[in-house]
């Protein structure tokens, strides 16, 4: 059943592929099937709905519809590309520094991913490049800066280290997160997507732009009011934590009581298809974990760990896993202990380098559409009105980019990076 349950992920990713249909439409129908075929309950699979996912999307998806609707993603673009006087070259770079900038000081990768997403996507269209082009760089800052010790993924990973009886992660974590995603992003910026060679648009474009009007000022606040709230949230020791989509939720509805945007024309911008395709893959991938193919992956990877390769090992390990787990909730907690184990095990292997793969490798998967950034990335180019082929390319080019990212902090890790 482990090795069945794998062959049949892959074959739900193919079909969903070829055929140009929603995925998590796929996954919902190849599940049925093999629950029937390995006895696992239906209820098994109703009980494994993300609803705490589905909310959180679904609200940021509604807020940012709002602010697509009254126009003032498309007036914050123009602004931002206003800022880099025409010259597309600069976006990237801009993405990439402010998305880490915010991320370090506070917010983590989730809030700042949904906070920056939108204006990415926005971004791309105002100078006719595809989003994907655009996208990585904004998930990499954000990640960059996204385990500095006061981010909800710092902070965890520095508790659950020093209860595996790992010291000294609070600096050495971020620092080398921050160098394995720059240095991602440079070779994406040059090799892959070439915006060197893009060319200078301040002669075809007209940089001034109006100022915002009330309503979209409203919602400019409505949004930092998100991101604020949920950083002190995530952040406090007292305070509870608070689920970003309800909370973007209750801003949208704010917003629309006050006629800020029109609700039904808000509603309809929602990408319905991509709710389903992140949730109905959920579906299939608890299902995987729960017939052991993912356990059945991770032993097969940890067979081949010695004294050279176990960084290297357990960064992949800690991306494969990451994919079908939250990395702080699950991956960390779970790979932390393992990794000091093994370094008490193995003779001149460091804990705190093993330890230190792991949370890059897990947070380096994090651009997968089937995680909390790539799943926010993916819905804010959903909402921009993309056909749902378009849709579909950009689910399978986050995860390739995300599985790229896994492989290449393996091999920074074999290099002796961590």
């Amino acid at each position: 059943m482990d090795i069945l349950s794998l062959i049949l992920f892959c074959i739900t990713l193919v079909i969903a592929f070829v055929f140009g249909v929603n995925s998590g439409i796929v996954a919902v129908a190849v599940s049925l099937v093999l629950s029937w075929i390995a006895g696992v309950p239906e209820k098994f699979l109703l009980s494994s709905f993300d609803s705490k996912m589905f909310l959180m999307l679904f609200g940021v998806m509604y807020l940012f519809s709002i602010a697509q609707e009254n126009k003032t993603l498309e007036l914050l673009s123009k602004k931002t590309f206003a800022l880099c006087r025409g010259n597309a070259r600069l976006l990237p770079i801009v993405m990439f520094l402010i998305a880490a900038v915010l991320s370090a000081i506070g917010p983590g990768l989730i809030a700042v991913t949904a906070l920056i997403a939108v204006l990415i996507v926005a971004l791309a269209r105002e100078i006719d490049v595809p989003a994907i082009h655009l996208a990585p760089f904004g998930l990499l800052g954000s990640f960059a800066g996204g385990l500095t010790p006061i981010t909800p993924s710092g902070i965890i990973a520095i508790n659950k280290a020093e209860e595996s009886g790992v010291f000294g992660i609070d600096f050495v974590l971020p620092y080398k997160m921050a160098i394995t995603c720059t240095a991602y992003a440079v070779i994406l910026y040059f090799f892959v997507f070439k915006w060197h060679r893009k060319k200078n648009l301040a002669a075809q474009q007209d940089t001034a732009t109006p100022p915002f009007s009330a309503k979209q000022i409203a919602t400019l606040l409505g949004v930092l009011v998100v991101a604020a709230v949920a950083t002190v949230c995530s952040i406090s020791e007292t305070l509870p934590d608070i689920n970003v989509g309800l909370l973007s939720l209750a801003v949208a509805v704010i917003l629309t009581l006050f006629k800020v945007a029109d609700e039904g024309a808000a509603l309809k911008k929602v990408p319905w298809g991509t709710l389903i395709m992140i949730t109905g893959m959920g579906i299939l991938i608890s299902l995987v974990y729960d017939l052991g193919g993912i356990e059945l992956l991770k032993n097969g990877l940890l067979a081949l760990a010695g004294p050279k390769t176990v960084d290297a090992i357990m960064a992949v390990l800690s991306g494969v896993m990451s994919w079908f787990s939250s990395a702080s909730g699950v991956v960390m907690p779970t790979l932390f202990p393992v990794g000091a184990e093994m370094a008490a095990a193995m003779e001149g292997v460091d804990a705190l380098g093993i330890v230190t793969a792991v949370g890059i490798g897990s947070h380096l998967a994090a651009m997968s559409p089937l995680s909390s950034c790539g799943g926010l990335m993916l819905a804010a180019y959903s909402s921009s009105g993309v056909s749902a082929a378009e849709r579909n390319k950009m689910f399978l080019q986050l995860f390739l980019l995300s599985g790229f990212g896994v492989l290449f902090g393996g091999i920074l890790a074999l290099l002796g990076l961590y």
